[in-house]
């Protein structure tokens, strides 16, 4: 299992795709940033000066945290979504499959070795998210007055830390889910497809639903957009394509609601690729 993940994480650093990924991020963090900052700099005369203050307050310390946080997790979520597909996807594509399973014979480690390196990966994206968004932040907040670090004591960076956990925590149902897809279409297209096709359709439906009456309004608390946003809240500009409303599932809610769609997505994912033919691969 080991030699498997190892495998797999050097893989990943030696293809293309993971590194046009890693200059996608930054260059997201830098137009989001730096057009926030254009909103504070020029704002529009229709603007409220509240609005403004607001806006200010996203990009400069320590307010700017939730910002580089918020950032983060939108745009690591697409990304994840497409390195996961096309991790699991081109094993399919180049016909390696075939050749992994006749040399190792164990279908699970195969899955597991690939979650492991994915998962961990998402976790270097989540530390050069952070340090993209806190050098761009860091400029940014200089331009508009003095910065100050009075506000770093251990309680604070004891949050930061427990933000950082649940950040890397609400990725793990889209690696899931797009893994579960790509094994499901066996190709990167099928992946890709089905990840992001649950983000933006879900997104739309969030919005429906919270704007309905009765059980509808129901139905968000149980999806996986609502429960992300109740661990890691969306900040000023940076929330999802299409935004939602309504009330949020607590805390224990959604760690248990995420928690389930991982372990159902991931056990469904071992099970179909366990009683697949390999001929069919």
């Amino acid at each position: 299992m080991i030699k498997l993940i190892k495998g797999e994480l050097s893989k990943l650093a030696k293809r293309r795709m993971t590194w046009i990924l890693v200059v996608v991020m930054v260059v997201y963090f830098a137009i989001i940033l730096f057009a926030t900052y254009g909103v504070v700099s020029s704002p529009p005369e229709r603007m409220s000066p509240q609005i403004i203050d607001q806006i200010r307050s996203s990009l400069q310390f320590p307010g700017a945290f939730e910002t580089i946080f918020s950032t983060a997790r939108t745009i690591l979520t697409l990304l994840v979504i497409i390195l996961v597909a096309s991790s699991i996807g081109n094993e399919y594509g180049w016909g390696s499959i075939r050749q992994i399973l006749s040399r190792r014979g164990i279908r699970y480690q195969f899955v597991v070795s690939k979650l492991v390196s994915l998962i961990f990966y998402a976790l270097i994206g989540l530390v050069l998210a952070l340090i993209t968004g806190f050098v761009l932040i860091l400029i940014i907040a200089s331009m508009l007055g003095p910065v100050t670090w009075d506000f770093l004591t251990a309680g604070y960076i004891g949050e930061m830390a427990e933000t950082f956990g649940w950040t890397l925590f609400t990725l793990l149902p889209y690696i899931a889910l797009t893994a579960f897809f790509a094994f499901l279409g066996r190709s990167a297209i099928a992946g890709i497809g089905g990840g992001l096709g649950f983000y933006f359709i879900e997104a739309i439906l969030v919005t429906i639903f919270n704007q309905s009456g009765g059980w509808l309004a129901e139905i968000p608390a149980y999806l996986i957009g609502p429960n992300i946003d109740a661990l890691v809240p969306a900040s000023l500009f940076t929330q999802g394509p299409f935004g939602s409303s309504g009330d949020l599932p607590s805390v224990l809610h959604a760690s248990i609601a995420l928690a389930i769609y991982c372990v159902v997505l991931i056990s469904a994912s071992l099970v179909m690729f366990e009683k697949r033919d390999i001929v069919l691969q």
